[in-house]
């Protein structure tokens, strides 16, 4: 069940100078060059967790993660909608066959947002469904997606569907591109070609069986992380590694090729030494406690499921790569001081990256205060731990 297959992640370091020979490109068009699409999408570097018999690389999420890592190395927005699209193949287990073929079969890809924004009425015509109106945020690879997931309140004649406990019900529903209006709003620091500009629907039928109920809907395929779901979220740890890896690069590039003051070569001085020693221990050893936890965590599905010791520090392990990842990239930037600052320098992009990265939810604050909780012996407060 844990075995590494060296397969998916040679494909992406072979893709490395490929993907850094067009980092002009994708910050100029703030998008992933649709060449480039074509190449990942040939490799099936977008389906990296679906079953092959479903038209993907059934992939471990361990594997899944070392792949984004590297991709993220040669470039961070390459490396994130990578990790979008392997996160969105995560939904696919919630669905029936006939709805995952319609949506990721024959290389389709998937962007969205899970945040209840939109407005789903519920009608029976031309079968049992809903007319699917609204905006989402942040859907990453809006560019070359084929289907977008916006997750709806459900209403009915007279307003919107509550529970027992009088809450909202929503849902989490599939349109195709077609029926789609991508808004140009990804105007950001970093991660620039990652495309993760807002999205409309208005009036769009989706059939019921073409959704699921986030947090709530049992799974549908043999394949769902039932129990181990913070395995979705170790691309974001994977992520951020690749692009601190790829600042510490540069920097030994930039310190072993330029002298500094009277002509002494910056690889001599002991302060730059040291800081080199210091980025490359956060990230390395960030590196090792995050593949280990995911892999403890991978192995306890087939030992009679995980703990919550065993998911909440796996979520603990996913945030602080992001944070070690990030420290280790401004101590380079800063220790290299005017050689850094140029957009001509290879350390500018990981250092926007890097921060954009740093500021998604996922991996933000409560998922520490989460974790902390169940260190103390607490129940987990955050769903998916």
């Amino acid at each position: 069940m844990t075995t590494i297959h060296a397969g998916p992640v040679e494909s992406a370091i072979e893709l490395h100078e490929e993907i850094r020979a067009r980092a002009a490109d994708i910050e100029e068009q703030r998008r992933i060059p649709p060449d480039l699409v074509d190449r990942l999408r040939g490799r099936g570097l977008f389906h990296l967790g679906l079953p092959e018999s479903m038209g993907g690389l059934g992939q471990d999420p361990v594997t899944a993660a070392r792949v984004v890592e590297e991709l993220a190395r040669a470039d961070g927005s390459v490396g994130w909608v990578a990790m979008v699209a392997a996160q969105a193949t995560w939904y696919a287990s919630f669905l029936e066959d006939r709805d995952v073929q319609a949506i990721w079969g024959d290389g389709g890809i998937v962007a969205g947002t899970a945040r209840p924004t939109g407005r789903a009425l519920a009608v029976d015509r031309p079968e049992p469904g809903y007319l699917v109106t609204g905006q989402w945020p942040f859907a990453s690879g809006s560019t070359h997606a084929d289907w977008f997931m916006g997750e709806c309140v459900i209403h009915d004649g007279d307003g919107p569907r509550t529970d027992a406990a009088g809450n909202e019900v929503t849902r989490a529903l599939f349109v195709p591109r077609e029926e789609v209006t991508v808004l140009d709003t990804w105007h950001t620091t970093g991660l620039r070609g990652t495309a993760s500009n807002d999205f409309r629907v208005q009036d769009a039928f989706v059939p019921a069986s073409r959704g699921f109920r986030m947090l709530a809907s049992p799974p549908k395929q043999p394949w769902a992380l039932t129990g181990a779901e913070p395995l979705v979220f170790i691309n974001h740890g994977a992520h951020a590694l690749g692009v601190g890896r790829a600042a510490v690069e540069a920097a030994l590039e930039v310190v072993n090729s330029k002298r500094g003051w009277g002509g002494q070569p910056l690889a001599a001085v002991p302060r730059l030494q040291a800081t080199v020693a210091e980025a490359t221990v956060l990230v390395e050893s960030a590196r090792a406690y995050l593949y280990e936890q995911a892999t403890a965590l991978w192995e306890a599905l087939g030992e009679g499921g995980p703990t919550h010791h065993q998911r909440a520090r796996t979520r603990l392990a996913t945030t602080h790569a992001v944070r070690a990842s990030a420290q280790a990239t401004d101590l380079v930037h800063g220790a290299l001081a005017t050689s850094a600052i140029f957009t001509s320098s290879s350390l500018e992009r990981p250092f926007r990256d890097i921060h954009t990265a740093a500021a998604h939810v996922m991996v933000g604050p409560m998922t520490l205060e989460a974790a902390g909780r169940v260190e103390l012996g607490q129940e987990p407060a955050f769903p998916f731990f």
